[in-house]
């Protein structure tokens, strides 16, 4: 064998050995921790028998989460002390915990967790958005104008699908390809493709999810950093978008005040 093939395949030994992980019906469930660094955690569980969900809870608040086999998700609750728990379905809404981790979290930047791909923002460097995304912001140099660039054509080249929002309920995911192709979606996918196209460029970005004083629906929205006045903005392109729709004014950045915020992603 090669040597360097052989280095190779023990220096992926120690990696995978050294991630923890528990048998559960006979299948492996891993939670690897191993990017933590960066704000997000792992979890693999190929035994798909019944609905799983992740839940992680830091002090008195918790997100829970759809485990479609694999999913990456996000710690924006701060660095501290967190409880990763893995629950299957049992019957009707009873589930039981097959695995739990405690996990202390110690980001040195806490804006990281804002630029990664996870389950509910799930890109990659070769998506048409995010290719396009970079075409939008070639040659500038501010994060206000790159901002500005792609909240302009979202908001001038997507609609709202109204018939859509009467049919998603609570475990929709968005996608961010169909969205792009599609040229239109509800609010969780302006929201999600915004942060998408955002953190491609380096350029951190949350969904933010709740309510806002003027929208008569659960609402997502976006917080965005802009390092040259060291400022998170809320933006909020789905607004927008049914504002220019109808001819009207829309100013890209909004009061936050006008806004409640019940979850970060």
């Amino acid at each position: 064998m090669n040597k360097n093939r052989s280095s190779f395949i023990m220096v992926l030994m120690v990696f995978l050995l050294s991630i923890p992980f528990n048998l559960v019906n006979g299948q492996a469930l891993i939670i690897d921790s191993s990017r933590a660094e960066n704000g997000i955690i792992s979890v693999e569980y190929s035994n798909m028998d019944h609905k799983t969900k992740v839940v992680i809870k830091k002090g008195q608040e918790k997100y829970t989460y759809d485990l479609f086999s694999k999913g990456v998700y996000p710690l924006t609750l701060g660095n501290g002390e967190y409880e990763i728990s893995v629950m299957e379905n049992v019957s009707g809404n009873k589930y039981k915990v097959i695995d739990r981790e405690n996990l202390t979290l110690k980001m040195q930047d806490s804006k990281r967790v804002f630029l990664q791909s996870v389950q509910l923002i799930d890109w990659n460097e070769n998506m048409s958005l995010v290719k396009k995304a970079k075409s939008l912001v070639k040659g500038m140099k501010t994060d206000g104008e790159k901002a500005a660039a792609i909240y302009n054509y979202i908001v001038k080249n997507y609609k709202y699908d109204y018939s859509k929002a009467n049919k998603i309920d609570s475990s929709y995911i968005p996608g961010l390809e169909a969205f792009y192709n599609n040229g239109e979606g509800v609010c969780y996918d302006f929201a999600a493709s915004y942060a998408a196209m955002l953190r491609s460029v380096d350029i951190p970005a949350k969904l933010l999810t709740g309510y806002k004083n003027d929208v008569n629906f659960y609402h997502s929205w976006n917080q965005v950093y802009l390092k040259e006045s060291s400022k998170w903005v809320t933006i909020d392109t789905t607004y927008d978008s049914i504002l220019l729709d109808k001819d009207l004014k829309a100013l890209m950045i909004k009061d936050d005040s006008d806004y409640k915020t019940d979850r970060v992603f």
